[in-house]
């Protein structure tokens, strides 16, 4: 049940537009594939069947272009009436190229990638896994991230992974087969080294964080030129402005962080809110303007709930706020 629950609000977050374009890239390769595939199907129904779409002539074009994208045998129907399984595929075409136009399968034109099976974890709010990959990589996922990574990475030149969301891996050591973090703007490349990379698609910066060893950071747009990065180096990557900064960090607040802290230096009340929604799977309601011009510097303890860090807060900045359900509303 928890499974289910997980892949439907991945779903969910991907229909709600909650992905930028690379994220939606990384969730076609989740859809396709062949983990919990019952259950995607299951939900994809459910979703379909709850939705105000019309299957049109349109969509039936739409359904071959995706047919052979896909290479689908339609004429294997299984035991799911007819009617029921065009409505499935019918549902993936209108939800998946109407509400997020272009995706992987009209994007991504990697032969590798393609012949690669591929692996996800996505991490619900208000959770953080850790996972081990193939080639002995530890990698701490933060809450609302996507991780999508091959089965195997023998026959690969590169260890190459995707992420949507924030990571910290500890990256275990092969000088012939360099492993590389792929994100929408940055690509990280490391051969055996401690870093954090957060690229969580509504946010405006991109950063790369180094504890140990080294790591190579390249900018996928602009003329940005790659960049080395020393431990206790941090890279950062304005969306907009499309400008690197480099800054010094304590590393220890990092570490920390992978033991359940919460830590903010000269952080911005809208960065804030959004690290606690993901932390604590809540929604927070506030006037941005209010506090566009305000940063702060807190500590929150693996210990303390989502009540204890309101109070702090409401102690530290003075803010006023109620909750309802998983809402809170700040005045």
């Amino acid at each position: 049940m928890e499974e289910n629950d997980n892949i439907k609000q991945l779903m969910q977050l991907y229909f709600g537009k909650h992905f930028s374009l690379y994220g939606r890239i990384l969730y076609g390769r989740w859809l396709r594939a062949n983990d919990n595939k019952l259950q995607k199907d299951e939900i994809l129904q459910e979703l379909w069947e709850n939705s105000d779409f019309q299957a049109t002539a349109s969509t039936h074009n739409d359904w071959n272009v995706l047919q052979k994208h896909l290479s689908i045998n339609t004429s294997n129907q299984h035991s799911m009436p007819l009617y029921r399984q065009w409505l499935k595929y019918a549902a993936v075409v209108i939800l998946v190229l109407t509400t997020a136009g272009t995706t992987y399968w009209l994007t991504d034109h990697s032969q590798t990638v393609r012949s690669v099976e591929m692996t996800e974890m996505f991490v619900p709010y208000g959770e953080s896994q850790q996972v081990i990959l193939p080639d002995g990589t530890k990698v701490w996922v933060d809450a609302g991230s996507l991780l999508v990574y091959p089965k195997d990475f023998t026959h690969a030149d590169t260890r190459t992974v995707y992420l949507t969301g924030e990571a910290s891996f500890s990256v275990h050591k092969n000088p012939e087969q360099p492993f590389i973090v792929k994100t929408t703007y940055l690509n990280v490349q490391a051969l055996g080294t401690v870093f954090t990379v957060e690229a969580y698609p509504n946010d405006s910066c991109s950063m790369a964080t180094l504890e140990e060893g080294s790591v190579l950071v390249s900018v996928e747009k602009g003329n940005v030129q790659p960049t080395l990065l020393r431990p206790d180096e941090q890279l950062v990557y304005s969306h907009t402005a499309q400008v690197v900064r480099i800054k010094s960090v304590d590393i220890s607040l990092y570490q920390k962080e992978r033991s359940g802290y919460l830590i903010f230096e000269n952080t911005s009340f809208c960065h804030l809110m959004a690290c606690l929604e993901r932390k604590f799977n809540i929604t927070i309601h506030y006037n941005s303007q209010k506090y566009a011009s305000e940063y702060y510097n807190v500590k929150f303890s693996p210990n303390e709930n989502l009540d204890d860090v309101l109070n702090i807060l409401q102690h530290l900045i003075g803010i006023h706020y109620k909750v309802k359900g998983n809402v809170v509303f700040i005045n």
